[in-house]
């Protein structure tokens, strides 16, 4: 009985969260950098620290206004999940530093941990890759959700040295 409840709570958590997340995109108060910024900074510290990883923000400077379309919000908040997923999962990681930059006409989403890393050229093929399995298509779905929306992905990562993912994305007029 008290597994049925566990489950129960689990399911009716990940749905509030669902919910929160598809009220917030769609929510035109919030295209703005600052309203990004908080999102994805709250988001980042409470998922990583269950997790007892240290989560270091450094959000955009004197840029809080600058406005920011429903589309590219959704896309860098649902990006943002699947590195702090592999991180909690794969990573060992203490700390992780994610940074939101504007750079020309574009915005730059980096997360980068102190974690085990990996050799982001070997195939996934179902085999260990430090300590994890590379079996997923979490990285190609990255890059080419990001390329649908004129955004690119790119990860740095090298065994024993950590991983750096960094999304960037055009600032459209909205």
């Amino acid at each position: 009985m008290t597994r049925n409840f566990d489950r129960i709570f689990a399911t009716t958590r990940e749905l509030t969260g669902a919910m929160d997340e598809i009220v917030w995109a769609v929510n035109p108060r919030h295209d703005r950098l600052d309203s990004l910024a908080s999102y994805l900074s709250r988001f980042a510290n409470e998922y990583l620290s269950v997790a007892e990883i240290r989560c270091r923000l450094d959000p955009p400077v004197a840029t809080a206004t600058l406005p920011v379309t429903a589309e590219v919000r959704h896309n860098l908040f649902s990006r943002l999940k699947k590195p702090c997923h592999n991180i909690v999962k794969y990573a060992a990681a203490k700390e992780v530093r994610v940074e939101l930059k504007l750079e020309a006409a574009q915005l730059a989403l980096r997360v980068a941990d102190d974690g085990r890393g990996f050799d982001p050229a070997t195939p996934a093929d179902g085999h260990a890759v430090a300590g994890r399995i590379a079996c997923g298509n979490g990285l190609a779905n990255m890059r080419r959700r990001l390329a649908e929306i004129g955004g690119a992905c790119e990860i740095r990562s090298e065994p024993g040295h950590g991983t750096t993912v960094t999304f960037t994305v055009p600032l459209r007029e909205t």
